[in-house]
């Protein structure tokens, strides 16, 4: 009982230590890389886009494929896979298991810091994003709903692929070959083949968050004709559910796992 009455505290001040820390990894620079390719290449394509590609029709392209579908996926691995794997190849992992705190409060700690880059990082290029899609004034900007929708979806996204990546490092000696190739075997295919096997993705989940069939402004999208998604409230409360369950996963495998160090 008193292990779990110290895990806040404990794991609110290894957050403390390890948000400055990630500020200056290099794993940081290559987030912060991935995090400016939507908002580049908005402004890319507001200015040399053909005159017919409206301000919203190039956000929902560049907001589908590249912000939900490559950038969130790949920012949230670069930064959550090393929450616990840092330190084991550091070989620095038991220092802080021999302090009194619980094991579970260095995983909570250090995945929540990581959590706040990531989020920050997926707003900015987000908002980012859809302002610069409109330097050029096609006639039709994005509306705050679906800015919104899908700044939704990519916190979301960026919550439960950074937690899954952080207990694959933990399960795994190789976890971000294993979580670089979730995102592009897994996630990338099953994605975008059509039938029932798209249900077994996040991005199956994060899609049916902003994608409104009823809408006409998704009409162009095959996405939302061929497909049949959730409602954005069925989509938010599975992916509560496997937030849930790695979140205990995690959090059961740092405290019963023995790390061993090579020589």
């Amino acid at each position: 009982m008193s292990s779990l009455i110290a895990m806040p505290r404990a794991a609110f001040l290894i957050y403390r230590l390890h948000i400055g820390m990630i500020l200056g990894s290099r794993r940081s620079l290559a987030a912060i890389g991935l995090a400016a390719i939507p908002p580049l290449l908005a402004f890319l394509a507001s200015n040399f886009a053909p005159d017919n590609q409206t301000e919203n029709g190039i956000f929902l392209k560049l907001g589908t494929f590249v912000l939900i579908q490559f950038v969130v996926p790949m920012l949230s691995v670069a930064l959550g896979v090393g929450v616990i794997a840092d330190e084991a190849e550091s070989r620095t992992i038991t220092f802080p298991f021999t302090r009194p705190i619980p094991r579970m409060s260095l995983f909570l700690g250090r995945w929540l810091a990581a959590l706040t880059a990531i989020l920050v990082l997926i707003a900015s290029s987000c908002i980012l994003t859809a302002l610069f899609v409109q330097v050029k004034d096609r006639g039709e900007p994005p509306t705050n709903e679906v800015v919104q929708s899908f700044l939704q979806a990519a916190l979301l996204g960026g919550v439960v692929y950074s937690l899954g990546s952080a207990v694959v490092g933990v399960l795994l000696k190789r976890g971000l070959i294993f979580a670089l190739g979730y995102v592009f075997a897994v996630e990338a295919l099953l994605a975008n083949v059509p039938g029932s096997s798209q249900s077994l993705t996040v991005q199956y989940h994060l899609r049916s968050m902003f994608i409104d069939k009823e809408a006409p402004i998704w009409k162009f999208l095959e996405e939302a004709e061929l497909i049949k998604f959730l409602t954005p409230e069925e989509a938010m409360t599975k992916m509560a559910f496997t937030t849930a369950v790695l979140l205990v996963v995690g959090c059961v495998a740092v405290s019963r796992k023995q790390f061993v160090l090579a020589a």
